[in-house]
């Protein structure tokens, strides 16, 4: 059975915005191509902006930044912890333990200059010319009225969906700003590329109406057995077998709420495929030279978590 996560040739990640958008308006191809220049990147070039961006990717999200800084830190503070209680350990080297708290000491520091590092290093990644020239190549995309398809939290540097962005897209002033005239309107549906991104299945949208909800059957089912486990429990205790109809009510109960929980599972995973053949298509969509529109919260969310956006 075929993998909807693939990423080949015929669905390749999808772009915040493609290509073939960035040519057809001739003052954005401009703006985008004096951006490109100064990188020596082409941002038109949907392939070497999906390299860009996943050589990106696996410096920051993939950790690779601050893997080797971070993980001294990390044996340097367990050394200065084993220096530290060294004495406490072994009693012979009580008489040491001017020289073992010293060497505790250093290693401390080592280890925050290490942190230090990491930080200064992740710092750097996240101010990459390339990814910085990208941020704005996407913001020139929105002043001149494209929508994003999306925009990697990653890329800004947003920790949850909720988060303020540590690098925001810059601000860009749209076109005809400096001459007073009033700039193109957002456009409300995709500009006619020739090619017609898929139209949403509405098993798609039905899953993005429930998509996140659920995850209290087990509980409560969990609860309800309990209650009648003490109902049972009662019962025996006080010679009350009007109690045995708890168990089986709270029993009866339990066994209707996982039920459901489980329907609601094979929902929402029959939706989540669903969800994933549809951002498939769209990719293809978009490298064929399609308009993309943007994608609803709950897409973003799931290629995200997908981990095919760059």
């Amino acid at each position: 059975m075929s993998d909807s996560r693939d990423t080949s040739p015929t669905a390749p990640p999808l772009l915040p915005v493609g290509g073939a958008e960035l040519r057809r308006d001739p003052a954005l191809h401009e703006a985008v191509r004096r951006a490109g220049q100064r990188v020596g990147v082409n941002f038109t070039d949907d392939e070497r902006v999906r390299e860009e961006l996943r050589r990106g990717r696996d410096a920051l999200a993939g950790g690779s930044a601050t893997t080797g800084p971070g993980c001294l830190a990390f044996l340097l503070l367990i050394v200065a912890a084993g220096l530290a209680v060294a004495d406490q350990i072994s009693p012979p080297l009580t008489a040491h333990r001017p020289a073992l708290l010293a060497g505790a000491g250093v290693c401390a520091v080592l280890a925050v200059a290490a942190i230090g590092w990491a930080v200064a290093r992740w710092q750097r990644a996240r101010r990459d010319p390339v990814l910085a020239a990208y941020r704005e190549v996407l913001a020139l995309a929105q002043a001149h009225g494209l929508a994003l398809t999306h925009v990697p939290d990653w890329l800004v540097g947003k920790a949850g969906g909720s988060s303020q962005p540590w690098y925001p897209l810059p601000e860009v002033a749209p076109p005809g700003a400096a001459t007073g005239t009033t700039p193109p309107p957002p456009p409300s549906a995709p500009r006619d590329a020739g090619v017609r991104p898929p139209h949403k299945p509405a098993e798609v949208t039905a899953w993005e109406r429930t998509a996140g909800q659920g995850g209290w059957h087990d509980e409560l089912g969990g609860l309800l057995a309990l209650a009648g486990a003490g109902a049972a429990v009662w019962a025996y205790v006080e010679d009350q077998p009007v109690g045995y109809a708890g168990l089986v009510l709270g029993l009866a109960s339990a066994i209707a709420v996982w039920v459901l929980g489980h329907l609601q599972g094979v929902r929402e995973e029959r939706g989540r495929e669903a969800a994933l053949r549809h951002l498939a298509d769209l990719r293809a969509a978009q490298a064929a030279g399609a308009a993309v529109p943007e994608l609803s919260p709950q897409l973003r969310r799931l290629l995200e978590e997908d981990g095919t956006d760059g």
